[in-house]
């Protein structure tokens, strides 16, 4: 299931053991906390942790440990910057590459040493919450006897920087209603071998493509991720975004038609960046996206606004929360543009529509609902 300097509010302890907000400045201790993400290391910070540091549902013996693997496994962090300060905490915006924003406290002591950290509380509660859902859910698609009906031929085309990208193309009719099916973060075109038959069945052509930011998945590999890294291309999430260009104007040549863009965790992401400069799209759908590539890319916060064409945006809950603060803040949403939050937990990612995922009904009906919207009357019963 994995986007500054700071100045703190201070406090000062009084003879009577009252705090004060001007006295005493916490930049030392928020400088070497930031240090340790930059070095990968608990060593900025340790001088600062208080004893009684504990972490979730761990003991305090396990805080150390816990916080070396947190600096050592987070992906970089953009920026870090304080949004609300009062003696004894203060509020921070975090970004992290690949994760995106986050805001949460950190508490200090009256001798200013760090007694919680919201953030890793938060991460370590979403990842328990997450390993539990994940050993609940299907792990990969299973085409069956649909997927035997509708069986893809090999397709391959050039990116724009000449890399040969390699597809799975679900033909029913050159006439009919084109997708384009990207892949998430780690996955290869195997993500959609059980739901581009089911769009082949409801009377549309699918392309399932290897982004060169991907891996084997399902016993299958991933053909670009190959090709790239032996020619020694980047394979970062915004790597990718040349390789899903060249895929929309691939379908829009072959035939002569506006394409429809599905994205899946990062390649949704880049779909939002690449919908606002691509006039061959005609709507997307949109599993998990998130300001993901803000230190790359810029942040994707308010941009919506400039989308006009229709989009359906799905997640899980705790997704939705980001995605409202986030890729939504400011925006109106027009009548054929939704955003769509489960009634359930739900999943990252296309995953929540794959054969025997429970609740993926749910998921379906929105992605029926939008290619009803883009697509008035040709979806086949």
């Amino acid at each position: 299931m994995i986007r500054s300097a700071i100045m703190i509010g201070v406090i000062s302890l009084l003879a009577t053991g009252s705090l004060r907000a001007q006295d005493v400045n916490y930049t030392k201790q928020i400088e070497a906390f930031k240090q340790s993400f930059a070095d990968k290391s608990i060593d900025p910070v340790k001088t600062y942790i208080s004893p009684e540091l504990k972490f979730f549902t761990y003991p305090a013996g396990a805080t150390q440990q816990i916080l070396s693997q947190v600096f050592l496994n987070l992906p970089a962090l953009n920026t870090l910057e304080i949004t609300e300060s009062k003696p004894g905490q203060a509020q921070l915006r975090y970004n992290f590459m690949a994760l995106g924003e986050r805001n949460s406290k950190i508490l200090f002591d009256e001798a200013g040493n760090i007694i919680q950290i919201e953030l890793i509380d938060n991460l370590l509660e979403e990842q328990a919450k997450a390993q539990a859902a994940l050993a609940e859910q299907i792990q990969a698609p299973t085409p069956g006897k649909l997927g035997v009906k509708y069986s893809p031929s090999k397709v391959e085309f050039v990116s724009k920087d000449g890399l040969m990208v390699t597809g799975n193309l679900y033909e029913v009719d050159p006439k009919a209603p084109v997708i384009l099916l990207a892949h998430s973060g780690g996955g290869n075109k195997y993500e959609y071998a059980d739901i581009a038959p089911k769009l082949n069945a409801k009377g549309f052509n699918a392309l399932a493509i290897d982004q060169r930011s991907g891996a084997d998945f399902g016993g299958q590999p991933n053909e670009t991720f190959e090709r790239a890294k032996s020619k020694g291309l980047g394979t970062e999430f915004d790597d990718a975004q040349p390789d899903m260009e060249a895929a929309v104007n691939y379908l829009a040549q072959k035939y002569d038609k506006k394409v429809t863009l599905w994205g899946s965790s990062y390649s949704a992401a880049l779909s939002l960046f690449i919908a606002r400069n691509n006039d061959n799209l005609n709507g997307m759908i949109l599993f998990s996206p998130g300001d993901y590539l803000a230190g790359e890319k810029g942040s994707l916060k308010g941009k919506l606004a400039s989308i006009e064409i229709p989009f359906l945006i799905t997640s899980t809950q705790e997704e939705a929360k980001d995605i409202s603060n986030t890729l939504l803040a400011g925006v109106t949403l027009s009548d054929s543009q939704i955003h769509h939050v489960p009634s359930f937990e739900g999943y990252h990612g296309s995953r929540a529509l794959w054969q025997g995922q429970k609740g993926s009904e749910e998921y379906w009906e929105e992605v029926w609902k939008m290619l009803s919207i883009i697509y008035p009357g040709k979806l086949q019963s």
